[in-house]
């Protein structure tokens, strides 16, 4: 039995060796599904076998965990319907080619996906607040937002260019002739819209709703900034830890919010992408899309307008709060916020960098190498390198976050209170990403490259890095500059890793936040903001040169 049992392994060894061509990728497959498995796998496994059943068993009678569950139920429910609506009217409005100023409107969309977690729920703290600039010194109204409602606005206005994204790129590919039929059969504006626009966005509905549902379970950044006292699972794990020091407990409610989230992920990956796919496929038109009338377009630019103000409030307050000398009090303009920031956490601000910089490279590599290893899918063990590459797409940062602080504090690997611990868990938090990048891109190449390469002579690490590396640059710079801004930015992982030997500036931000030095850690989300968009800016300028630098024809 073990004979038979060898020779099955060695003949799905040999079959993975012809697949990939030669030793050295036989070797990287390995070293890539070694990774996945002890950064990906062990530490999923550590966190949902370290409580005992009885631990499990003890949920329906903690009152408090239960309040958490429901209340998380509530604000996805509340959260992502408001997103998904917001988001579907401005990716509407800003896909209408007669908009005026919907450019604008576009580029002002993306910009809380640049940002940190927590800093909407900040900025909306300072402007609508009990010393909010708005609600106290300009209409004098004494307004207490924290709570559900609170955490209800900042939700939105954070998760709603998720769906403005999605629902816009499936309206993007609406035929237009579709339109045009629709009004030469007399249909008026809205008839268009609920009978043709409407029904063609659903799949696209349906993703984003899935998504924005997701990002909201595992908000954390918002929830402990804005939520006060409301339990929510994605801040009770934290309140576990740093009030109580227990780590059990912790691990039961991040347990808890894994069921949700990775259902909701399975649910989007085999169900809404397919009817996406479907959806959007057929052949293009050079139609223009028929004119808005006016009675649409114009009610669309306020609609599209108040967003905008909404989301420019947000950098407009940390801006202002990182100068005003005492919020809500003396508005005198002072420096002495980024004195005290650039003191007390301007090293913090660099091992973020440094940090950020290690991840999204590893990050990229490995999610380009899996990419390529997995790209044909002929066997099993291909698919399921496939599986856990695309693994903690499904879990919240809270997860990971605890999942590295139970596996790697112990033998055989300890990474505690090194910088090595919050690398590694950013890599592997956000090996989805590139990795989805890195095979969107493989997608769009001809398999005749690669197999001229090979007739030439050419190893399978040649092709990897002499004919797919080039090629897919633009796809590696984008996995690398989107895994190097969510490492900066991030807070649900790195607030469960970090030590005094380790400190980042997310976490001297929460740290000053609560404790009432508003200007220090407005000051340094500024530096931090403008770390995020100086890496935008380089990574437009290098992929459009790269892209220069491609030969044509």
């Amino acid at each position: 039995m073990a004979e038979g049992s060898w020779e099955v392994t060695q003949s799905r060894g040999q079959a993975v060796a012809l697949r990939v061509g030669d030793p050295g990728l036989l070797a990287a497959f390995v070293a890539v599904g070694a990774l996945l498995l002890g950064f990906v796998l062990y530490p999923t496994l550590r966190v949902i076998s370290y409580p005992a059943l009885v631990d499990y068993l003890a949920v329906p009678h903690n009152a408090r965990w239960i309040a958490a569950m429901r209340n998380s139920l509530m604000m996805m429910l509340l959260s992502t319907g408001s997103a998904t609506v917001v988001g579907f009217l401005y990716a509407y409005a800003t896909t209408r080619e007669d908009l005026p100023g919907r450019r604008v409107f576009q580029t002002l969309s993306l910009l809380p996906l640049f940002s940190p977690a927590f800093m909407v729920a900040f900025a909306y703290i300072l402007m609508f607040g009990r010393q909010g600039l708005i609600t106290k010194t300009l209409l004098g109204l004494d307004v207490n937002i924290f709570g559900w409602h609170g955490l209800w606005l900042v939700q939105t206005v954070a998760f709603f260019p998720y769906a403005a994204l999605i629902i816009g790129q499936v309206l993007e590919a609406i035929n237009p002739t579709l339109e045009h039929a629709a009004r030469g059969l007399g249909a008026d504006e809205w008839t268009l819209f609920r009978t043709v626009t409407v029904p063609l966005a659903r799949p696209g509905l349906a993703a984003a709703m899935l998504l924005v549902a997701i990002s909201v379970l595992a908000d954390f950044g918002n929830a402990v900034v804005i939520a006060g006292n409301l339990p929510l699972l994605a801040t009770e794990a934290w309140y576990r830890i740093e009030g109580l020091a227990d780590l059990t407990g912790a691990a039961v409610v991040v347990s808890l919010l894994l069921l949700p989230t990775a259902g909701l992920f399975i649910l989007e990956r085999v169900w809404v992408s397919r009817r996406l796919y479907t959806a959007i496929t057929g052949r293009g038109s050079r139609l223009v899309r028929p004119a808005t009338p006016w009675y649409f377009r114009w009610p669309l630019v306020a609609f599209c307008t108040v967003v905008a103000v909404l989301i420019l409030l947000v950098y407009a307050a940390v801006l202002a709060g990182a100068f005003a000398r005492t919020w809500g009090y003396n508005w005198t303009l002072t420096l002495d916020h980024w004195r005290l920031a650039l003191v007390q956490a301007g090293g913090q601000l660099v091992n973020s960098v440094k940090v950020g910089v290690a991840s999204a490279l590893l990050t990229s590599i490995v999610a380009l190498v899996a990419a390529f290893l997995t790209s044909r899918r002929r066997y099993r063990v291909e698919r399921a390198l496939d599986v856990l590459a695309v693994l903690p797409a499904a879990m919240p940062g809270v997860f990971i976050g605890i999942g590295f602080l139970l596996a790697f504090n112990q033998p055989p690997l300890v990474l505690g209170g090194t910088a090595w611990i919050l690398i590694l868990a950013l890599t592997f938090w956000h090996i989805p990403f590139g990795y989805q990048a890195a095979t969107a891109g493989l997608k769009q190449i001809d398999r005749s490259i690669e197999e001229a390469a090979a007739d030439l002579g050419a190893s399978g690490l040649r092709v990897l890095t002499d004919v797919y590396l080039p090629l897919l640059r633009g796809a590696f710079a984008a996995s690398f500059v989107t895994a190097f801004i969510r490492a900066v930015t991030n807070l649900s992982i790195v607030v469960f890793l970090v030590t005094p030997r380790n400190l980042v500036a997310t976490y001297s931000i929460l740290s000053m936040i609560s404790g009432g030095f508003w200007g220090a850690a407005a000051a340094l989300t500024t530096a931090l903001l403008g770390v995020t968009f100086l890496a935008v800016a380089s990574a437009r300028l290098a992929i459009s040169r790269g892209l220069r630098g491609l030969p044509v024809g």
